[in-house]
């Protein structure tokens, strides 16, 4: 069985994670196995077995993986478990939450570098946690609301005069099991309805923009790129059209915000973040969210940013490399 020292947890088409092995492979940084939970319990096989030190023992598949020779780890954006489809709804709910809590839990147990952990990225993911950090952090946050009260709505944006809605989760999951994403709304008291009253509605003041920042952090190392938006709708949402967007990548992180930067990071777990911020027509960060398992492989297609290397070296430290 061959040793492995990098485990990547991501799924078939990740370009990104694609590049890091390209760069680890040039670098002949060690083993470097690379496996999709999508793949558990079809074609992946477990065999750990509990000794005083923690889980020992490997996994199976294309790669064979020893449990005891990993020395970090890349969660990235694995795949849903995946059982047989013939099996009934009552027998695949139970054997994903099964293959979940057993596969994660071993390999969550594993006292390695988590670029990050699943735990802390599944908690860093919860928007009203995010602000509620990042306000304890001394970064700027917009007024900010979370509501099922139409009134209080129509209350918060008659205040504000301009507010705009935000989804709180990941969107909304299609047939494919993928989420398309709401783009950011801007509405007025006559927009808020009843509606409002059928679930966690989020408003929050409307920040105007010179630009954007997106601050892309691994470990002590920030990596900043400045997103200038061609169209009304980039500039309210610069996610709806990539190409009406511009770069920049000579503007530096304020040391305030870095600081501030730092300590969410090590109050939510997290060596990995991909940050969002408005930078007002005055020159203030303001920050909008995180996202702990962020894209930003097109920020080097389009900028250069060194973020390959970066997540290679990071990688590479956690084996001692």
């Amino acid at each position: 069985m061959a040793d492995c020292r990098i485990l990547i947890i991501t799924n078939r088409d990740d370009v990104t994670a694609d590049a890091v092995v390209g760069e680890l492979t040039r670098r002949a940084a060690g083993e470097v196995v690379r496996l999709d939970t999508a793949d558990f319990p079809g074609m992946l096989t477990l065999d750990a077995r509990l000794t005083p030190e923690g889980w020992a023992g490997n996994l199976g598949g294309v790669a064979q993986l020893n449990l005891e020779a990993v020395g970090s780890v890349w969660w990235r954006r694995p795949g849903e478990f995946h059982l047989p489809p013939e099996w009934p709804d009552d027998a695949r709910a139970f054997g994903a939450s099964e293959a979940r809590a057993g596969l994660l839990g071993v390999i969550g147990s594993l006292p390695v570098r988590w670029i990050n952990h699943p735990a802390a990225d599944a908690a860093a993911n919860y928007k009203p946690r995010q602000l509620a950090e990042a306000a304890r952090c001394g970064l700027a946050v917009p007024d900010t609301v979370i509501t099922t009260d139409p009134d209080r709505a129509r209350e918060f944006a008659a205040r504000h005069g301009r507010v705009v809605y935000k989804a709180l989760g990941g969107g909304v999951a299609r047939e494919d099991g993928r989420r398309h994403g709401v783009p950011t709304t801007l509405v007025g008291c006559d927009d808020i309805d009843e509606a409002v009253a059928s679930t966690a509605t989020l408003l929050q003041q409307y920040v105007p923009k010179a630009f954007e920042v997106r601050l892309t952090v691994v470990g002590d190392r920030m990596f900043p790129v400045c997103i200038h938006a061609g169209t009304d709708a980039t500039r309210l949402d610069w996610r709806t059209d990539y190409s009406a967007l511009t770069y920049r990548t000579d503007e530096a992180t304020p040391p305030f915000v870095a600081r501030g930067v730092r300590e969410f990071m090590a109050r939510m777990g997290l060596f990995f973040g991909a940050f969002d911020f408005a930078v007002t027509p005055g020159g203030e960060w303001v920050f909008f969210e995180v996202n702990p398992s962020g894209q930003w492989y097109w920020l080097v297609r389009r900028t250069g940013v060194p973020l390959v290397q970066a997540m290679a070296d990071a990688l590479q430290e956690g084996i001692g490399g």
